[in-house]
């Protein structure tokens, strides 16, 4: 149990609404939720009865808050005591390979050029160790794709994209109005490194039709792909923004493969316990207006 947590019970308390309690500590409905089922769970009680459309207090609620709001009143008071020393606390933020590329640089620049200082601490990686960080504390917050493995981890979407497969100029499917599956068992696949969000998902999504992924050439860098397929060395499955340049000036072209679901969601996450302070929450609503 954290202080956050109480926070949370107390605000649920006085506001008997979940909506408005998440409103108001401006976070989401489902930590809200999952913060009384913790305290719940913790002391083997229940807190709130739903009625109608809202909640009701039980017994056991009152005399939890009676403890709850002293506890949390000392903790604010402490906490306005300290807010010169929090702001200067650098944001640090961490990014999936992918949005690193495709988003940061933009958010980044929009972000300081608000004068937002001092200048937050950005770090780029795969969506696992991106994640990795933030339970460890190591981030405040992150931007990544794909399903997140733990249940300590609060996701907002923020954003869909497409990935498509492609191929070069001089490939014979830049030729073809439509590809099949047939067409693609004898391709050289030019692919992300095993684990990275982008493979999971074009794996997911052909394994779905009984077609394995069997990569002639994996990386990490998205460089060294792009370079194979521009070299005619084989396609690959690529984010739709990591191309989109090559394709408006024609070195690479989109294959036509109907049936194959690749959109993914990119989201922003931050660990359940973490207290979105003024800095977090500017950032992150500059990411939503994206």
């Amino acid at each position: 149990m954290s202080i956050k947590t109480l926070i949370i019970f107390v605000t649920v308390y006085k506001e008997e609404s979940i909506s408005a309690a998440a409103k108001k500590l401006s976070i989401s409905q489902p930590a809200v939720s999952l913060a009384i089922r913790e305290l719940e769970q913790e002391y083997s009680i229940r807190l709130f009865e739903r009625a109608g459309r809202g909640i009701q207090k039980t017994g056991a609620a009152r005399h939890l808050y009676e403890f709850a709001s002293h506890i949390t009143s000392l903790y604010q008071e402490m906490d306005l005591e300290f807010k010169k020393k929090e702001q200067t606390t650098p944001l640090r933020i961490g990014f999936s390979s992918t949005i690193g590329i495709c988003l940061m640089p933009d958010l980044m620049n929009r972000y300081t050029n608000k004068g937002q200082l001092p200048a937050p601490y950005i770090k780029v990686d795969t969506s696992d160790r991106i994640e990795a960080a933030v339970l460890e504390n190591q981030l405040d917050l992150a931007l990544t794709e794909g399903v997140s493995s733990s249940d300590k981890i609060l996701k907002e979407p923020f954003d869909r994209e497409q990935l498509i497969l492609v191929c070069s100029s001089s490939h014979p499917f830049s030729q073809m109005k439509n590809v099949t599956l047939d067409d693609l068992k004898e391709e050289h696949f030019l692919l992300r490194e095993k684990g990275s969000q982008t493979r999971k998902l074009a794996e997911s999504a052909f394994h779905l039709h009984d077609f394995i992924l069997r990569p002639a050439l994996e990386s990490s860098s998205y460089e060294a792909i792009l370079w194979g397929v521009h070299s005619n060395l084989g396609i690959a499955i690529l984010p739709e923004r990591q191309v989109r340049k090559y394709l408006e000036k024609g070195t690479l072209f989109p294959i036509a493969l109907h049936g194959i679901d690749l959109n993914r969601e990119y989201q922003m996450i931050y660990h359940q316990n973490k207290y979105l302070n003024p800095e977090m929450l500017r950032f992150m609503e500059l990411v939503k207006q994206k």
